[in-house]
């Protein structure tokens, strides 16, 4: 292993010592990590940890150590995303798992919390704000309208028996704060894209240091375009250096572009302040190509681009089109589909990232019995308040059953609200009953019906609509069905020339890249600070292994980064 390593890859590798490495675009580290990693676990004492952020980065990350380590390596190697490893950390064993909100039931939740507090808000205008809280440990000024809305949101969480995808970090790391929670017993812990942690992430790694764990993390402080997700970047890498003494690494050999491509990126990022120096080299040599090309509007622009890639398509060539915001595209794909051009761009989102559609397959769930939890938002959304529902949860706990209608009056429920409470109760056992028997088309008509009648707007009523002919044309179970909507089987066609945005380009690369629409006012956005644009930018840049063209239109000037990175 160490023999395929480089001289600075070698080094990390072999450290035993808190570590940063800071890799550039392309340098192999992934590469590096599964060695190192390797290396730890050929020692029968070692315990490794190997965190990143997606799923998929996980999985490749794992099968990667374990393919290079030894047979017993399996049992001793703790690898995940940070949340699902803090979600473990959640579960004590044979405990009962938590139920993760899903985006649709967040939004779902939030908008009966924003009218019930009489906020002129929309749920996703809150979204931000209640993750911004939670990156801050929770932390918010008691009596502003901010913690009135986070106040009410956790416990609408709570009442539904439910975390939300933040909560398992910041739960994880109040856990190990406080003592009720224990690090994990690792004696390394490899940590990839260090850059783009947040605070919340940054603390449970430095609780791990600080329970005596060896951390080696690696990122590229240029990489970091997560500033609005409160991503700490350079800071955070330069902090963790400095208060754990860790050795400072640059993986500068770039094995993915080629020296013109890398030069001129390079001239870009070089305009940062705030950055770790280092120096960059292209290990594949000259014999790319970078040039500009400047049409008349959009639709000349898009032309432009899918003829240039066509016959590299044809050729077997990978290519695409990055832009800095999806809306963007659209010319392009509706000239992809005029040229019979084969192409892959994400679709819409999922029928459970919905409030409406999250809140059907919530209640699905229910009724076949794989969750007990969660009827409080399906009340809620019927009519119920959370006052009258605040009293059930009082008297039943998280798991509300069928009552006599006296009972349900004594906890102070109105007469009306009690009966209707009974009649959905004896519809849900009703519906409970047909699933025992498979009859799940006719629970799900029964469901549909129930949800088109609370419905409000015409826009609800096609979510609700969507969904059911989601459902309904799936086989199995609602569990299982439901299951297969999470998984991501939206991949793009090999041969297909891709269409994506810039940040959704990082840690992907292609042959040949087209950026379109590189222009003042579009890259960079006024929004966002100019430092963490000419990163974005960077990123996309780096994307191209061969070929890149950096395209503008004649109504806007050319963007200072195309001006910088000096391509003719």
């Amino acid at each position: 292993m160490l023999d395929e390593l480089n001289t600075q890859q070698r080094e990390v590798a072999q450290l035993r010592r808190h570590c940063v490495a800071i890799a550039c675009p392309g340098a192999g580290k992934t590469k590096t990590i599964a060695a190192k990693a390797a290396l730890l676990l050929a020692d029968p004492s070692a315990i490794v940890g190997a965190v990143t952020f997606s799923k998929d980065a996980a999985v490749e990350l794992r099968d990667r150590i374990l393919a290079l380590s030894g047979p017993d390596a399996k049992r001793r190697l703790v690898a995940g995303t940070f949340h699902s490893l803090a979600f473990r950390q959640l579960t004590p064993p044979g405990g009962r798992k938590r139920d993760i909100a899903s985006d649709g039931d967040r939004v779902g939740l939030l908008g009966r919390v924003i009218a019930e507090l009489g906020l002129a808000w929309k749920p996703e205008e809150v979204v931000p704000v209640i993750e911004r809280i939670k990156t801050n440990f929770g932390r918010v000024e008691a009596g502003t309208a901010d913690a009135q809305l986070y106040d009410a949101y956790q416990e609408a969480l709570s009442r539904n028996g439910k975390i939300d995808f933040q909560d398992m970090l910041r739960l994880s790391v109040a856990g190990m704060e406080s003592g009720e929670i224990q690090p994990y017993g690792l004696t390394d812990l490899l940590v990839d894209e260090f850059q783009d942690t947040d605070p919340l992430q940054y603390r449970w790694v430095e609780l791990h240091a600080k329970a005596g764990t060896q951390v080696t993390v690696v990122g590229d402080d240029d990489q970091s375009i997560y500033g609005f997700r409160a991503a700490l970047g350079f800071r955070g890498m330069e902090n963790f250096a400095a208060s754990f003494d860790a050795q400072r690494v640059v993986l500068g050999s770039n094995y993915r572009c080629r020296s013109e491509i890398l030069s001129a990126a390079d001239k870009v990022i070089r305009n940062n302040v705030d950055r770790i120096p280092k120096v960059l080299h292209a290990e594949r040599g000259t014999g790319g190509s970078v040039s500009t090309r400047r049409s008349d509007d959009e639709y000349a622009d898009a032309v432009a681009a899918v003829e240039t890639l066509q016959p590299l398509l044809a050729a077997g060539r990978s290519c695409a089109i990055l832009a800095r915001t999806n809306r963007i595209l659209d010319p392009i794909e509706s000239v992809c589909r005029s040229h019979g051009v084969a192409y892959y761009r994400a679709s819409g989102s999922s029928v459970l990232n919905r409030a409406q559609g999250a809140l059907m397959c919530n209640l699905l769930q229910i009724v076949e019995g794989k969750k007990r939890n969660g009827l409080d938002v399906v009340l809620g959304y019927t009519g119920m308040s959370s006052s009258d529902l605040g009293a059930l949860h009082r008297d039943m706990g998280p798991e509300l059953t069928q009552r006599l209608k006296k009972d349900l009056v004594a906890l102070g429920i109105g007469e009306d609200t009690a009966t209707a409470y009974r009649s959905f109760m004896k519809r849900l056992a009703e519906w409970q009953v047909l699933c025992e028997r498979q009859f799940y088309s006719l629970a799900l008509e029964g469901v549909l019906e129930l949800m088109m009648t609370h419905a409000k707007g015409d826009q609800a009523i096609r979510a609700i609509r969507g969904t059911y002919d989601v459902i309904s044309r799936l086989n199995g179970s609602f569990a299982e069905r439901i299951e297969f909507l999470k998984r991501d089987n939206n991949k793009p066609a090999a041969g297909a020339l891709v269409l994506t945005t810039m940040h959704s380009s990082k840690g992907l690369e292609w042959e040949h890249v087209w950026i379109t629409r590189a222009e003042e006012g579009v890259v960079p956005d006024e929004k966002s600070p100019e430092s963490e644009e000419r990163r974005l930018f960077y990123v996309a840049m780096t994307r191209a292994r061969d070929g890149l063209t950096i395209a503008t239109i004649k109504k806007n000037p050319v963007s200072r980064f195309v001006i910088e990175s000096e391509v003719q």
